[in-house]
């Protein structure tokens, strides 16, 4: 039993967490030259990616064996096989032992990696048991790492290598733009569509992992020197939209602006329709917390400067509902209503027809976008120019 290693290996992975400022290279636009600055820039080597959230047994394993002990100390145990991680009021059940404390748990040598229900994952995991008898389990992992399972979940593996390498950068800039700043905060991420979809080694595809090593530490600046919170959508439908437009919680800033994209046009939803009747909206938007009585009518009553609804009005038989095109948007579905760049509502005998434009909030890099780009022969900081051009491509965390 490798307890020497595991115990290093314990102690490395907490100092990472730690993160710190490193020295960074500002790269300035349209040009491979390197302008030296000032290390002002916190880049965190290691993230917490919560990868489950249940109350339900789970399958634990490596492609090896692996070590685990609680984290307030105790007897470092090992196994070179599957076990069920049971949960209970009692705690969580591993092998024959209860444990009422986060487990951390780790390869017994580096070639190796952890499995979750037969899925490989890079890095150690932390279980964490929480309330309501719900376990967290944390995948303590490398940034670069993390990228490699977030790309091929996120875009084409086969798609041109500058649109892939655009979006390694975002990616790699909304991670460490949206890092708990809580002290107990138990994960910095989740796997899933509120952070990044992240799916781990079995997602990964070479092309993908090439554009994240060519883009080792890079991100995007603000003015102010902090890092874009980059956010970024399947298709514009041909404008991008600035946040204010979409989350009340967003003030404007320059870090953001519209955008004319020419190059989205190949989107699958480009082009878009969808018909709905009228119970189902309402019932929907009585899910979401919206009560309205029978809807007769559905109106856009204030467009953005990127033409999409800002805010619509329900008619129905309890008057009039003003809400925002993005609630109106969640509360459908946003996989049905694919954005709200609406260009038609009209009636039908037992419902509405919508049609409209493009997939996702419409903020940031447009992927599609970047992809026809890339075609068009654009480098991935011309396309991250396109998309942020107040932004500094800096390179981080790395000499």
């Amino acid at each position: 039993m490798q307890c020497k290693y595991f115990r290093l290996l314990y102690v490395g992975w907490t100092l990472l967490l730690a993160g710190g400022a490193a020295g960074a290279d500002q790269k300035p636009w349209f040009s491979s030259a390197s302008v030296k600055a000032t290390a002002d820039v916190p880049y965190p080597q290691t993230i917490r990616v919560r990868i489950l959230h249940t109350r339900r047994s789970f399958l634990l394993g490596c492609t090896g064996s692996y070590e685990y002990m609680p984290l307030n100390g105790g007897a470092v145990l090992s196994n070179a096989e599957d076990q069920h991680v049971s949960i209970s009021r009692n705690g969580m059940t591993l092998g024959h032992r209860v444990y009422h404390a986060d487990l951390l748990i780790s390869p017994a040598r580096p070639s190796d990696f952890l499995m979750l229900n037969h899925r490989r994952y890079r890095g150690t995991f932390i279980l964490e048991p929480g309330a309501g008898h719900f376990v967290d389990v944390i995948d303590q992992i490398p940034i670069e790492d993390y990228l490699y399972g977030v790309l091929p979940r996120e875009v084409g593996g086969d798609w041109p290598a500058e649109s892939l390498k655009a979006q390694a950068v975002v990616s790699r800039t909304y991670v460490v733009a949206n890092l708990a700043t809580d002290p107990e905060a138990r994960f910095d991420v989740s796997n899933d569509v509120f952070s990044q979809v992240y799916g781990g080694m079995e997602d990964e595809l070479p092309p993908a992992n090439r554009a994240v090593d060519e883009t080792r530490g890079e991100i995007l600046l603000n003015k102010q020197r902090k890092p874009v919170e980059a956010f970024f959508h399947s298709g514009c439908g041909g404008c991008t939209e600035t946040p204010e437009y979409v989350w009340k919680s967003h003030a404007p800033s320059d870090d953001f602006v519209s955008v004319r994209d020419a190059y989205c046009k190949d989107d699958p939803f480009y082009h878009w329709q969808l018909t709905l009747g009228a119970g189902t909206i309402k019932a929907r938007l009585r899910r979401a917390g919206i009560r309205v009585g029978d809807i007769s009518k559905i109106k856009i009553t204030q467009r953005s400067p990127s033409e999409r609804a800002w805010f619509l009005t329900i008619y129905s038989s309890r008057g009039k509902t003003v809400l925002s095109g993005q609630k109106f948007r969640m509360a459908m579905g946003p996989d049905a209503l694919r954005s709200t760049l609406l260009t038609d509502i009209s009636r039908t005998s037992g419902g509405f027809h919508f049609e409209g434009r493009g997939w996702g909030h419409g903020v940031g890099l447009c992927q599609y976008g970047a992809r026809g780009r890339a075609l068009a022969g654009q480098t991935y900081d011309q396309i991250l120019k396109a998309y942020y051009p107040t932004a500094a491509l800096t390179q981080v965390g790395h000499s």
